[in-house]
Formats: C-alpha cells, structure tokens, sequence
C-alpha cells in the first residue's frame, strides 16, 4: 500500500511556498499543507510536537499492538480486548504485519504465526510470541522474524501452553522474557521464562502473583511485571531472581514502561496513569486523564519523544504526558486508538474501526 500523494491543489500550493531558489518555507508548507485523515485499521504516526497525524498507513482489521524495530513498524491484531476471555480468534487474521514509513507498504508476514506478543531485538529483528487454540495440538513458542526477509531466524519453544490471547515479551540482558500466557494455562503459572537468546536455554522464575506485561530496565538488570488483578507491580531482579511489589499501584495496572529510574503504567479500569521511583521508596503518583468516559481505561502506554505516551480507546484519545510536570494534552483520534509506540523522535498509534 502506498502513501496517498498530495492533491494537484496542494502541490500548486507548496510550489508557491518555494523561493526563487526552489528552498521551502517549512512554516509555510506546514500551514498549506492539511493533514492526511486518520482511518479506520490502520497505523497513525503523530507529531510529537504539533500532534497532528503525518502519516497514515491501512493495515487490516484490529490492528493493536505495535512497535518500532529496524527502521520499520511492527503491528498485531486481535490481541487487546475489553473483557478478560480464554477466547481465542482462529479466523486466519491473527497476524504480524510489518510497516515501512519510508514508502508506506503494509505487508503481511506469513510463515504460521499466531502473534500474542512482541518484543524489538537490538539487532533490528523482531521477537513475535504465538499463541495457538488448543485444538491446533501447537504450544507455544518465541520466533525472530527477520526484519528484511521475513525469515524465521530462531524458534524457541515456552511453557505455560500458550493458548492464551495476549503474553508479555521484553527484550533484555541478552534474552527474550516472557510472562506465562494470559488467560491461557490453568492453573496460572505465575512465572516468567528467561530464553537465551543464542542458544535457546531457558530459566523459569516463579513468581508470588500472576504475570502480564513486561518491561525492562536496562541500567538495573531488572524485568517489571504487572500484576493485573492484584493492582500492583512486581521487580524481577535478573541476576539473583530477587522479587519485589509495588502494591495498591492502579485497580488494573497495564502496559508498564520505564523512563530512567521511573517506572510508569496505565490503569485497564480508568482514565489515569501511574508513576512510581523504582529505585528507594516507590513513592506513587496518580495522574488523572480528563477523559469525558470516566470508566475509559488506558490500554497501552510508551515513553519516548520526550514524553509519555497513553491510549483511551473508548473515549477516542491519544495522551500526551509531561514527564517532569505531569501536564496532560489530550490527542483526539477518530475511532478506538489501542496500541502506542515512541521512538526518540516518532509516535506511532494503532486505531480500530471498533
């Protein structure tokens, strides 16, 4: 799929916008140029500055989780859902598809998967969780999808059944973490798995409550897990397997993610947000979004582009966070926005028909 070019009108338009010597007033073309429509099922780079969408690319029914890895943009779909279900979709669209800004194709990757988590490798690759339906005979298991060919360049089997819809992956210290799957396996496992990502060797932690979804920190050697029912989030120290909890964090904490020695999350029940220091006493902040649905839930949360960034897909808003001030912007975005990504430079959002 390629990007829509510009309308005749608007290219007479930025062709006056230029001087004599053909350079561009870049205020000018900003002012004369619109910005492309937000669809339905597709991914929506924001300006992180102006907020407004630059770029829109179609990608298929349900897109939700997303990430950036190897200069393009990894979207799922079927993964996030409303209601907490054992339910797994088996219509052959449960797929990867990968994004290329620099042309705006969307193509789909093939080989089986059955994606229910994703995680960028420093390599630019891609790590893609599958889940399979039980009636597949499949368990599940950790592949890396090449970033340009698509190859399936390691495969590397994870207990828990996998049968669940949604499993928390984190890159990290040379390894791929992943929670034991949600509403998957019973009974829950309360574990995280540590696969070496050369070899394939695996080290299962056991955990005091469920595991969710995963977040590292690189200057601690540290895996963050939320405890979605329990309204709290756990620290996995990788080295020793020490464990901590941060409890009474959010009535459903989702998505952590950490900025320095901050650790941040979304609350699945309400329209606010969480930080906490994750170093010394946690000393927890709640900072309200002022949603016009007050049961809007934040899906999924990012850090990065110098913010935090946070979804509200039933109040049709994207959140821009000061991280130094707590000041929220709110993004008003057509349709359900469900995934969020940020780079140093890029936001990427996936947005739902419904």
């Amino acid at each position: 799929m390629r990007r829509v070019a510009l309308p005749f009108a608007a290219l007479a338009l930025l062709t006056a916008a230029c001087g004599a010597n053909g350079a561009v007033d870049a205020g000018k073309v900003n002012d004369l140029v619109p910005p492309p429509n937000v669809l339905p099922n597709s991914v929506v780079r924001i300006d992180p500055i102006t907020l407004e969408p630059i770029q829109v690319v179609p990608v298929g029914d349900a897109p939700d989780l997303v990430i950036a890895a190897g200069g393009y943009v990894w979207v799922t779909h079927y993964v996030l859902r409303d209601a907490n279900s054992s339910a797994i979709r088996n219509g052959g669209d449960r797929t990867l598809t990968r994004v290329d800004p620099s042309t705006g194709d969307a193509t789909v990757v093939g080989g089986g998967l059955a994606p229910c988590g994703l995680a960028a490798d420093p390599s630019g690759d891609v790590w893609v969780a599958n889940c399979f339906p039980r009636r597949s005979g499949q368990k599940g298991d950790v592949v890396l999808v090449d970033a340009k060919t698509f190859a399936f360049k390691e495969t590397w089997p994870l207990p828990g059944g996998g049968h669940g819809y949604f499993r928390g992956l984190a890159y990290g210290g040379g390894s791929i973490w992943a929670s034991d799957d949600v509403a998957g396996t019973t009974p829950k496992l309360n574990a995280v798995t540590r696969v070496d990502a050369r070899t394939g060797a695996e080290q299962t932690f056991r955990l005091d409550r469920p595991a969710g979804a995963l977040a590292w920190s690189e200057p601690r050697g540290d895996i963050w897990i939320n405890n979605f029912d329990q309204g709290s989030i756990t620290r996995l120290h990788a080295d020793t397997g020490a464990e901590s909890i941060v409890d009474h964090v959010a009535t459903t904490p989702s998505s952590p993610a950490l900025a320095g020695d901050v650790v941040w999350a979304g609350d699945w029940d309400g329209p606010q947000v969480e930080r906490f220091n994750a170093v010394g006493a946690p000393s927890l902040r709640r900072i309200p979004l002022p949603a016009s649905d007050p049961a809007a839930g934040v899906w999924r949360l990012a850090v990065g582009a110098g913010f935090v960034w946070a979804t509200t897909p039933r109040d049709g808003a994207l959140w821009r966070i000061d991280p130094a001030t707590g000041a929220v912007t709110r993004i008003a975005i057509p349709y359900l926005p469900t995934g969020v990504t940020a780079t140093a430079e890029e936001v990427w959002v996936t947005v739902r028909e419904n």
